[in-house]
């Protein structure tokens, strides 16, 4: 059952992280401005990336953190989940500056603008919101999930051969050196 915890958290994680990540880099608002008699509207694309640009290096350090999930056990597997909610917590504190109209008429420097969001800052709170809820997850009962194998892991044949162990080894022929 701990197999598939892991495994339905993972998806979960990844799903999220690919979402914020490819709603992050689209056009997050569009910017009507009058310009004139002749051309009596322009519109003017603002990506999600000039409006909140932590949101790209917040979800990459979260899918890091997916990855050390997998890496890592017990405590440190449950800080490292506390740490991929807080990198969700920041994707929507992020994709909240979208809505300062201000912001955005300010960044384009355009008088009489107006300001049309569209559905991608949306996708890109979900995606956080939804590493929010992985993250807690992973703190709560990653504790429980299996771990990498027990091969990564230091093994005792490191420690330096005693002398009786170096002289059995020549009793069975086998050079110790």
């Amino acid at each position: 059952m701990n197999r598939r915890a892991l495994y339905a958290w993972l998806i979960l994680s990844a799903a999220a992280g690919a979402l914020a990540l490819l709603a992050g880099g689209r056009v997050w608002a569009q910017l009507l401005a009058p310009t004139g008699p002749a051309n009596p509207e322009t519109l003017h694309d603002v990506p999600g990336a000039d409006v909140a640009p932590v949101v790209t290096p917040v979800v990459l350090a979260a899918l890091a953190g997916c990855v050390a999930v997998l890496a890592t056990k017990g405590v440190f597997r449950q800080v490292v989940g506390v740490l991929v909610a807080i990198c969700g917590g920041a994707v929507v504190v992020g994709m909240t500056r979208v809505f300062d109209d201000v912001l955005l008429l300010e960044s384009a420097e355009l008088p009489g603008a107006s300001v049309d969001v569209t559905v991608w800052p949306w996708l890109t709170g979900l995606g956080g919101v939804l590493l929010v809820v992985s993250g807690l997850w992973a703190a709560v009962s990653g504790g429980s999930w299996p771990g990498m194998s027990a091969r990564y892991d230091r093994s005792g044949r490191d420690k330096p051969p005693s002398e009786r162990s170096m002289w059995d080894a020549i009793d069975r022929g086998d050079d110790p050196t």
